[in-house]
């Protein structure tokens, strides 16, 4: 019975996910969604394509545009030029960084040509950047919950662990002793690839502490909130450092043996884990 309910939920989002495409033919994804901004959460896709053709993700009809060929006295803003599609059920769809080069029509089907790749605004190379929101729950979606599955085998690895003290990063080796005056978030060095160069966010990342639950964060969605942009509840620093290491948060370290078990995976479920054990002098007044 268990695993008839099992095929027949694929069945569900695999029929639900048919009238979703993928905004670039034979595209690389360069950015993945919630990854670390320096100070603010990635909320969308990144990718690169050998076509400069960008396609709706769905059948919509166009919201908002702005291009630089229609307001050639105005400047760029970060996301360059864009347009904004909406689709059934309060869903957008939006694609940054398009090309100057562009025309307008109401309505669109998946097959039509909505802009063309650029390099616009606040962009460091020709790319698209885009994201899929439902405005009616104040969120943006990770893209990857509708559109098709995306190849990608290869398991998140995780590097190196951090304390910050000051301005100072010292990494904690497994089987190390360490002296602390205060209980520090510990830092995680995470990095993920698709194609072998990237160095792409997570989906998930899951830890025990001394056999507790320390975290365990999926980069499903951004929400709007009185305290800002939210995942799980939880604002930018509680989950990033500047340099881009997740942080564990609220972590009490024992005197003696600390057991740190942290395990991570991408979206299509590629998973590794890391298990290190720290030898702790407490020394707190």
């Amino acid at each position: 019975m268990n695993s008839k309910l099992l095929l027949f939920s694929i069945l569900i989002l695999v029929v639900s996910n048919l009238s979703f495409r993928w905004p670039l033919d034979n595209g690389v994804i360069t950015s993945t969604f919630g990854e670390s901004r320096g100070d603010h959460f990635h909320d969308g896709i990144d990718m690169i394509s050998p076509s400069d053709n960008v396609y709706p993700v769905k059948d919509g009809t166009l919201l908002y545009a702005w291009n630089k060929s229609f307001f050639p006295l105005e400047n760029y803003w970060g996301g360059g030029n864009y347009k904004i599609i909406a689709h059934d059920n309060g869903i957008m769809s939006v694609y940054m960084h398009l090309q100057d080069i562009d025309s307008l029509k109401l309505n669109y089907s998946n097959s039509d040509v909505v802009g063309l790749v650029g390099n616009t605004g606040h962009s460091y190379g020709k790319h698209i950047h885009f994201s899929i929101l439902d405005i009616e729950k104040k969120e943006s979606i990770n893209p990857m919950k509708l559109l098709p599955v995306h190849n990608d085998q290869k398991a998140p690895e995780i590097y190196n662990f951090y304390i910050k003290i000051d301005d100072r990063y010292i990494r904690i080796n497994d089987n190390s002793d360490i002296r602390l005056t205060k209980h520090y978030p510990l830092l995680v060095e995470i990095k993920d690839t698709i194609k072998g160069n990237e160095n792409l966010g997570i989906y998930r990342i899951k830890a025990l502490f001394n056999g507790k639950d320390a975290g365990d964060h999926e980069f499903s969605k951004i929400n709007y909130s009185a305290n800002g942009l939210v995942v799980n509840n939880r604002i930018f620093p509680d989950l990033f450092d500047e340099k881009g290491y997740y942080k564990l948060s609220g972590l009490v370290f024992n005197e003696g043996i600390n057991t740190l078990a942290v395990t991570v995976s991408d979206f299509n479920g590629n998973t590794s884990e890391k298990v290190f054990t720290v030898n702790v002098n407490l020394d707190i007044q």
